[in-house]
């Protein structure tokens, strides 16, 4: 197995998809600590933008 560099350079984009808050606690389809993820797709995001890398997002 190859190990790969996930640091976000020149070029790169982030891309997230389908998070919503009925995974989350409380929500329709709650899922075990999916709060968790909230924090560190913020951190993502802030280093994106601190990058001014490109930022999408999709829902359904």
């Amino acid at each position: 197995m190859t190990e790969f560099d996930a640091t976000p350079r020149v070029g790169d984009a982030l891309i997230i998809v389908d998070v919503q808050n009925d995974f989350c606690e409380g929500g329709k389809l709650a899922l075990d600590d999916a709060d968790a993820v909230v924090p560190v797709l913020n951190r993502w995001i802030a280093h994106a933008r601190f990058l001014e890398l490109p930022i999408f997002a999709s829902r359904d």
